[in-house]
């Protein structure tokens, strides 16, 4: 197990964050590589602190919605944190529902999610509130689990919805198309 280099990244399995670290681990060619969940930035970072995982993967800015807050604000005081890459990467939302005629109260996503996709979310859901959860792929785990109050929809990336099994109600709901989001490899030296 001593030759295993970690990778933590913010999120959960089909989330954003997770493709990129596989995307950073194929560039930078590590090999044996465990990418391991830790949904925050500021997990990504205390673990890194603890030298439980070699690198870390961030999502730090938006092109429409800005900066990463949270990214921002965990790398705050950190010594030592070295920025290895940034790369861009295309995001794109989609609506999961339970079942096809569930009505929409609830859009259960990321805060970064929600506001990359507030104008259409608000035209396809009028009324619906945003609620902000830790990850956009968590959103969708928790609303196959059934622990999302009724009339809750997630707004996630399109393999997340299908791999819970749920119905795909708006695809790229986004409201630019040339939706990107800058992540960033780190480490400490």
């Amino acid at each position: 197990m001593s030759g295993v280099i970690r990778v933590g990244y913010m999120g959960i399995p089909f989330s954003n964050s997770e493709e990129m670290a596989r995307v950073f681990s194929a560039k930078f060619d590590l090999k044996e590589v465990e990418l391991v969940p830790l949904m925050s930035a500021r997990n990504v970072i205390d673990e890194l602190v603890k030298r439980n995982i070699q690198y870390g993967v961030l999502a730090v800015e938006n092109r429409f919605a800005g900066i990463v807050e949270e990214s921002r604000v965990a790398k705050l005081g950190v010594r030592n944190l070295v920025e290895l890459d940034l790369m861009w990467s295309p995001i794109h939302h989609c609506v999961f529902k339970r079942n096809k005629d569930d009505e929409v109260v609830h859009l259960v996503s990321h805060i970064q999610a929600l506001l990359q996709s507030q104008g259409n979310l608000k035209r396809l859901y009028p009324g619906a509130d945003h609620v902000e959860c830790e990850d956009t792929a968590y959103a969708a785990e928790m609303l196959a689990k059934g622990e999302l109050p009724e009339g809750s929809a997630a707004v996630c990336r399109k393999d997340a919805g299908e791999h819970y099994g749920l119905y795909l109600d708006n695809e790229n709901v986004e409201d630019n198309k040339d939706n990107m989001t800058r992540f960033s490899l780190v480490k400490l030296s």
